[in-house]
């Protein structure tokens, strides 16, 4: 019974074994492959938890960390850069955009200004067609220089023209009250460049100048730049090269230069048919380029640099704004 059961139980080993050597992935054969395995087992009966690959579980290594730190330290300043170089780019560009919005702006006042320009201080006009009898013409308001191309600002370089004027206040009560106005370019000595300046004198005492000065109103009281009581507030920041070019009304143009209506109290001046306005603009960013260059340069030589400068140097960055204005 014991030896029976002994060989049973060989027998019984034997036939494991046997059974084990003929399967698929026995000690035979290559292994089955994971998947494979785990459906033959569950298929008689047996679940075996599947065992992680040791290699299937590594870390990185730091090598790996240091160079993917690199790589991102990298993407994150090349986004850096790309995106101050688009914040800088942008901000110049709206610096370019008020800069000659201003000049613009200050054009657009140059020609309100001119359109409700005192047409003549005489009746009848003195140069209507056909001419008045001589001696009907007389004086409507006290004598003055109602018009003036003149420079009267002392620019320490040449080349800028000014413009003053008498013109019709609108927004005073009394429709024949007059305002004196000019325009100009101003060297800032701080800065070392120009700007476009308006001359304002309100109507009260552009009116008490006129008395004052009993039979005629020079250009030079009418116009003083240095008087307390006068505004030269700046219109368009790094403006130079400013040019008056006045028209007869036959379209010719008048050269004379300094123009002055009237010269005098009994000497009447026609008035120019039309005048055109021209002047140049930079932006912020190119004005920056060209102080460095005049920071050491007195203000006669900056100023004379800002009149003369290399149009390679600005032409890029220079724009020129012109407009032609008929006169009443």
């Amino acid at each position: 019974m014991d030896q029976s059961s002994h060989s049973y139980g060989l027998a019984g080993t034997s036939e494991v074994g046997a059974i084990d050597r003929n399967r698929p992935g026995g000690s035979g054969e290559p292994p089955l492959p994971a998947s494979r395995r785990a459906l033959a087992l569950r298929r008689g009966g047996f679940m075996l938890a599947k065992q992680r690959d040791p290699e299937s579980i590594r870390g990185f290594t730091l090598v790996e960390l240091l160079i993917a730190t690199g790589i991102t330290v990298a993407m994150v300043l090349m986004l850096g850069l790309m995106l101050g170089s688009l914040m800088s780019a942008a901000s110049h560009a709206t610096e370019r955009v008020d800069a000659f919005r201003d000049a613009r702006a200050a054009l657009q006042m140059i020609e309100r200004d001119l359109r409700n320009l005192v047409r003549t201080q005489w009746s009848p006009d003195p140069f209507s067609s056909p001419a008045p009898t001589p001696g009907t013409v007389q004086p409507l308001t006290l004598p003055a220089a109602y018009f003036a191309v003149k420079n009267i600002y002392n620019d320490p370089a040449t080349g800028n023209q000014q413009l003053y004027a008498l013109v019709a206040a609108k927004t005073t009560a009394s429709s024949g009250d007059v305002c004196a106005v000019g325009y100009y370019c101003r060297w800032d000595p701080q800065l070392h460049a120009y700007s476009l300046r308006r001359f304002f004198r309100g109507s009260t005492i552009t009116f008490a100048v006129m008395k004052a000065a009993g039979s005629y109103a020079t250009d030079s009281a009418l116009y003083d730049l240095s008087a307390l009581d006068v505004k030269n507030d700046v219109l368009a920041a790094y403006v130079w090269n400013l040019k008056i070019t006045m028209y007869n009304s036959s379209g010719a143009v008048i050269n004379t230069y300094p123009y002055v209506c009237d010269p005098s109290a009994t000497t009447p001046q026609a008035l120019p048919a039309a005048i055109e306005i021209s002047f140049n603009a930079m932006s912020p960013q190119a004005a920056q380029a060209v102080m460095s260059v005049t920071a050491g340069m007195t203000d006669s030589a900056a100023a004379a640099y800002w009149m003369n400068m290399d149009a390679n140097l600005v032409k890029p960055h220079t724009y020129e704004f012109r407009s032609r204005i008929n006169l009443p």
